[in-house]
């Protein structure tokens, strides 16, 4: 079980405060390693559609979470984990290099592979379709053991795990919003609805169609492989 400290205490570290609140700025300035700068770029909380490319929809495997680096250097994702906002345990340990500014998305049927292999309960990546918070850790280095770090942590609401609506981070740093192309939405909740269409595995920049035009979910996949 992976779990990651959410708090200290005097009775639990028999430390003084002081030496608490050091030894939390020592694991602080310590989390992340140098040159990396990896955050939660997209979400899919609610797939209506095979996202995985397996060849069969599941409702679960088709779940997906996209990083992004933002540094400036190639970051080793295998020291990062994904974990959604129910419990202590990682559902994923992210895996592969990821150069400066590029994108790489998680699946529901990798997180299942994941936990099938290490005998843990098989759940995907659990996103809940009521609303949940995604939270994206990393090792501490210098340490050993299970010890995480939270490095990036995401919450979204109800609006925005609807069927083949996905979240994301816009590229120009002007927040969150909604990427509703397949799934419209009308309401007034923020983060508000675009018209773009989910970037699976592409940077967040809006794909919108021109007026009166068509796209098949297919050859919106196409376009992102």
């Amino acid at each position: 079980m992976i779990l990651l400290p959410r708090s200290f205490s005097r009775k639990q570290t028999g430390l003084s405060p002081l030496c608490i609140w050091a030894l939390f700025l020592v694991l602080m300035m310590g989390a992340i390693p140098a040159g990396a700068e990896v955050l939660i770029n997209e979400i899919m909380a609610d797939p209506a559609s095979d996202w995985d490319g397996d060849g069969a929809y599941s409702y679960r495997d088709d779940e997906w979470v996209e990083v992004v680096n933002t540094g400036p250097e190639t970051v080793d994702l295998t020291g990062y984990w994904l974990r959604d906002g129910t419990g202590d345990e990682a559902h994923l340990n992210l895996f592969g290099m990821l150069a400066a500014g590029d994108v790489a998305v998680f699946t529901g049927s990798q997180a299942v592979a994941y936990q099938a292999e290490r005998g843990l309960p098989v759940e995907g990546l659990s996103l809940n379709n009521v609303g949940d918070t995604v939270d994206l850790l990393a090792s501490i280095p210098g340490t050993v053991g299970p010890e995480l770090d939270l490095v990036d942590s995401v919450i979204y609401l109800d609006h925005e795990a609807e069927d083949d609506r996905s979240s994301g981070r816009d590229h120009l740093g002007q927040g969150w919003f909604l990427y509703d192309g397949l799934n419209p939405y009308g309401g007034s909740q923020d983060p508000p609805g675009t018209g773009c269409y989910p970037s699976f595995s592409q940077p967040n920049e809006c794909q919108v169609l021109p007026t009166g035009s068509s796209i098949s979910f297919g050859d919106l996949k196409a376009a992102y492989r």
